[in-house]
């Protein structure tokens, strides 16, 4: 049996609720109508009336059904820290993830002029999934990469993915003004720990990234 490649890549997420995903080994499905971008499956050119109503109704049906993960492709952007990791509070979950599940965002500066539907319901899927991977050039610091997951059956009010072989934990980087202590974060992985690489992550000192702190002595 062929093994299938994986990429690595990651989820910025709080102190409070990184941990409590670590020790559900799950994490949160975002669904569409609850992303932060307003423009989410509106990448195209909207303006004619008919066209906005079948765009309106396409992502009202994906919001139904579908959600996504949210990964990027590096951890290393200051932003992506302050933004999505409580200003520097935070963690960042490194992954490896079955390549074939990932697509990448393409960042565009002008929206796509025409606007083109499947011309068959079994196409619908893919041409959801192409025109949700198209976003404003201005996102571009996130580097993202996504992965389509079908909602099924909800915790509460929230749908999850579980980590499994298809979406491997396989780092926990810590941020520099994290409160969140070596033991904090032993008890989270519990039995999966010995598999996954952790650290704390500090300002490098000749650019403008987040970089390993090599100094262990600074995390207790």
């Amino acid at each position: 049996m062929t093994e299938l490649n994986t990429r690595r890549v990651y989820h910025f997420i709080d102190n409070e609720f990184g941990l409590l995903n670590l020790q559900n080994r799950r994490l949160k499905i975002s669904t569409l109508i609850g992303l932060n971008d307003p423009f989410e499956l509106l990448s195209n050119n909207i303006q004619n009336k008919k066209v906005r109503s079948l765009f309106n109704i396409a992502k009202s049906i994906f919001d139904k059904r579908f959600g996504i993960l949210c990964f990027s492709n590096s951890s290393q952007s200051p932003v992506q820290w302050a933004h999505y990791a409580d200003r520097n509070k935070g963690i960042c979950l490194g992954f490896d993830v079955r390549s074939d599940l990932l697509m990448d965002i393409q960042y565009i500066a002008e929206r796509i002029s025409e606007a083109s539907f499947p011309t068959h319901p079994d196409f619908a899927e893919e041409w959801m999934q192409k025109v949700l991977s198209t976003k404003y050039s201005h996102w571009a610091y996130e580097d993202e990469a996504r992965v389509f997951v079908r909602l099924e059956s909800k915790i509460g009010e929230c749908y999850f993915r579980e980590f499994d072989t298809d979406m491997t934990l396989v780092e926990v980087q810590v941020g520099f003004n994290s409160k969140i202590t070596r033991a904090q974060l032993a008890d989270a992985l519990g039995d999966i720990s010995e598999g996954v690489t952790c650290f704390k992550v500090r300002p490098a000192f000749g650019s403008f990234r987040m970089v390993r702190n090599e100094n262990e002595s600074l995390w207790k």
